[in-house]
């Protein structure tokens, strides 16, 4: 079912969400939970947050991505020819940077985007645990098909921004995961700017907190699932007010 919907829902949200196959997966979950609860399936969602462990995680991410600098730096990276032109892409699908710029550049891109959720982390007193080390690994491994420093900040800064004008913290653990996992949206921050990230990543924080109803927590990928939408709504809207810019 997944790989034929996959491609067609990729032009739904112009490729400006990174986790399509999670914005699929939030798509098809929504129809069968649909149809479970009409024929009377009751389902029952749990969540199991640990927490302590920071004094262990925390430093094991950090070595981690600092050694995928390292290695990237060993194997030639260079700041200034390499890495310069990665971090112009704006990272929308489909944008394999090893393909594009090479092994080397695109270690040292991993490395420098997973430290900056490491450190946002840490700053704000959040938990390091399975969700959030799958986050930060996640942030990782699509930092080799389209997340930079540049483009995810802005994404999280929304997030931040969000937990000064709503009703939640910023430690509140679906918050936590939103400023993780709605890094997804990276490349609207890459292709529109930061202004247009932050917006990204506010309405996301609003959006994914809620949308897990529909698929009943059926879809682990509810941020892709969340940022499918959020791209589908804003994408449009920036680009229209783009192009009247453009005319005037």
């Amino acid at each position: 079912i997944l790989p034929p919907l996959a491609t067609a829902f990729l032009s739904v949200h112009y490729g400006f969400n990174l986790y399509n196959v999670g914005f699929t997966a939030g798509m098809v979950g929504t129809l069968f939970v649909s149809l479970f609860k009409s024929h009377g399936f009751v389902v029952a969602r749990r969540v199991q947050w640990a927490t302590g462990h920071n004094g262990l995680l925390a430093p094991a991410c950090a070595v981690f991505f600092i050694s995928l600098v390292v290695l990237g730096l060993l194997l030639g990276a260079s700041f200034r020819d390499d890495l310069k032109f990665l971090w112009k892409n704006s990272g929308r699908l489909l944008a394999d940077f090893v393909d594009l710029y090479d092994l080397p550049a695109t270690l040292v891109n991993m490395g420098l985007t997973g430290l900056i959720p490491v450190a946002y982390l840490w700053l704000i007193g959040g938990d390091f645990n399975g969700p959030t080390v799958g986050g930060l690994l996640t942030i990782a491994g699509f930092s080799a098909m389209g997340k930079t420093p540049l483009n995810i900040t802005p994404i999280i800064m929304g997030v931040v921004l969000g937990g000064v004008t709503k009703d939640w913290s910023l430690v509140y653990p679906p918050v936590q995961l939103a400023a993780l996992f709605g890094t997804t949206l990276a490349p609207i921050a890459g292709e529109f700017g930061w202004a247009a990230g932050m917006l990204a990543g506010y309405v996301h924080s609003s959006i994914v907190l809620y949308v897990g109803v529909l698929h009943a927590g059926f879809n682990l990928y509810n941020n892709g699932f969340a940022g499918g939408l959020v791209a589908a709504i804003i994408v449009p809207l920036i680009e229209t007010f783009r192009r009247r810019e453009r005319r005037g």
